[in-house]
């Protein structure tokens, strides 16, 4: 079959492909080395490989013995094809964990992409030893060593299948190389088909062969063949899938993924892992339809499969489609209960729809079965306190932050949750004192930082520190159109109508929500600046944004600034 002679590679409608592997987690014992870990595998998803590669050689350097972190710089060399690097970086991590199988196969991949086959005989043993009841390795390193030239070791390893795991049609024919003016090539391999045309196990098997050449073409004309006889054979549908993504070939990947999936035989994990590879690209819209239509597939065919609902509802979430999301997750959720990120993922949707009752009562809820997430906590407190309960949501954090100490970022989150309380509690003071305390655990984190500037410059308390931290926030983030807006903002409080005009403006140029506040700021910092007329023009079209305030209103009949 053709997954015993290849990693077959994940369908990216892009002419990309993705290997399975899996994420290996290792005990580390520094908040820097497990930030710059997570951080290089937020890089790998989005297939930043090179910014990966630093994070995790920062790793590395202040841990050297960190496997995990060694495995995932094999990873990114081997996919920026910097095949020496990858063959050091996984020889070094399994030196320290030799018997971790995931190693030893990304150690193959090395090997087959540098084609040193005595070197890859070496790795299939070890495997063997392994997992012994492995018939794939068995072959692998048949395969390994009849390429290598070792014809009598590779003949006596085929023994060796015939009695561990008896005879079958792949045996059969794997063994036909050795007759006589037999040597796989491409014509001989298309000849192994007309013996027995009628069993589909021989044509995935030629074409795992071809594609294992290089001869893409003709592993094509294998499949399709294969196709005529078995039009709903999962694994063919996949190999057809694999060559036309190869030939960016989108609609004929599509449709043959579509078929794949569509049957009843290919294993529901596989789906799961194909679309989950698919995440980082549902920014394209054809990937996203594509994606939307696999997944929805994957619940209809499993309406009573919890995993197959939530991952139709990821899909969605992804999208921003946060109502059909919900509907996903509600059902999911009541076939398994035991999913925390199901939980969680309703509590955050029913808060963005502004359904804060529901998320409370969610909240409530999944406390029950899980009492010691600190994240449950932090999304319950800010439902309370979107509902008024102040106190309620301030006890809720209290308890966020003695369950975990670790999550800085979550951290944050909370101090930055009680700077909000306490600035509608009218306790300023200690709100400055909480938003101080986000900053300093997340001194990135923009949005915080623009926050707690905007409530400085309201209460024109401190503008010199409010104008730093939104000058920051500004510059790390000059599309965002509320930061851009915060600065120029406070940039008209200090009497900088110039730059607060330049930062304005640069509000508008990504208002794309049509904010009707960022017009009126506009409009005042062109009246300080003289132009009254436009000034009014900009009020206007703040009002007709929709925004109503009897002060924007004052201007507007006035046809003069008022605080």
């Amino acid at each position: 079959m053709i997954k015993r002679y290849i990693l077959l590679a994940l369908l990216a409608f892009g002419g990309k492909t993705f290997a399975q592997v899996p994420v290996v987690a290792t005990a580390r014992d520094s908040n820097m080395v497990k930030q710059l870990f997570f951080a290089g595998l937020r890089d790998k998803m989005t297939d930043n490989y090179a910014l990966a590669l630093t994070n995790f050689n920062k790793v590395v350097s202040l841990e050297p013995s960190n496997d995990a972190a060694l495995f995932e710089l094999a990873n990114a060399n081997l996919r920026l094809d910097r095949l020496s690097d990858a063959e050091l970086n996984i020889r070094q991590a399994i030196n320290i964990k030799p018997n971790n199988p995931w190693y030893q196969r990304l150690l193959a991949e090395v090997y087959k992409r540098t084609n040193k086959m005595p070197e890859l005989i070496g790795v299939f043993n070890q495997l063997i030893k392994l997992d012994p009841e492995n018939e794939a390795y068995y072959f692998d390193k048949a395969n390994a060593q009849f390429l290598s030239n070792q014809t009598e070791a590779s003949q006596k390893t085929y023994d060796e299948i015939l009695a561990k795991f008896g005879e079958s049609n792949e045996l059969l024919i794997a063994k036909k190389r050795f007759q006589p003016n037999s040597g796989a090539s491409e014509s001989d391999i298309v000849k192994l088909l007309e013996g027995n045309q009628a069993d589909i196990k021989n044509y995935l098997y030629a074409a795992g062969l071809l594609l294992q050449k290089g001869n893409d073409t003709e592993a094509l004309k294998v499949l399709l063949k294969a196709q005529q006889l078995a039009p709903g054979n999962f694994e063919v549908n996949l190999g057809l899938a694999d060559i036309y993504g190869k030939q960016k070939n989108d609609a004929l990947a599509f449709a043959s993924l579509k078929l794949a999936f569509e049957s009843a035989e290919m294993p529901l994990n596989e789906k799961v892992k194909i679309i989950a590879a698919l995440f980082s690209k549902l920014s394209d819209p054809v990937v996203a339809e594509n994606v939307t239509v696999l997944s929805k597939l994957v619940a209809e065919k499993n309406p009573t499969d919890a995993k197959a609902l939530a991952l139709y509802g990821d899909v969605l979430y992804q999208q921003n489609k946060l109502k059909e999301a919900l509907v996903q997750y509600q059902a999911a959720l009541k076939l398994n209960d035991q999913v925390y990120m199901v939980w969680e993922q309703i509590i955050n949707i029913q808060t963005l729809l502004g359904h804060y009752d529901d998320a409370v009562k969610m909240g409530d809820e999944a406390l029950t079965i899980y009492p010691n997430q600190a994240s449950l906590y932090y999304y319950t407190a800010y439902a309370l306190f979107k509902t008024g309960k102040l106190d309620l949501a301030q006890s809720n954090l209290k308890t966020a932050l003695q369950l975990d100490v670790d999550n800085k970022s979550l951290q944050a989150q909370v101090f930055a949750l009680q700077g909000d309380i306490y600035v509608n509690q009218n306790n300023f003071a200690l709100a400055k004192t909480a938003f101080e305390k986000a900053i300093a655990i997340e001194p990135d984190n923009y949005f915080i930082m623009n926050n707690y500037a905007y409530y400085l410059a309201l209460r024109n308390d401190d503008l010199a520190k409010a104008s730093k931290y939104s000058e920051t926030a500004a510059n790390a983030m000059p599309n965002n159109s509320s930061i851009t807006d915060t600065y120029a903002y406070i940039l008209f409080k200090q009497q900088k109508y110039d730059l607060a005009k330049v930062w304005i403006e640069k509000a508008l140029q990504n208002n794309t929500n049509k904010n009707g506040v960022y017009l009126e700021h506009y409009g005042d910092i062109l009246f300080m600046k003289g132009d009254k007329e436009a000034a009014l023009v900009q009020w206007q079209k703040a009002k007709l944004a929709g925004n109503g305030s009897e002060v924007l209103n004052k201007k507007i009949n006035e046809k003069k600034y008022f605080k």
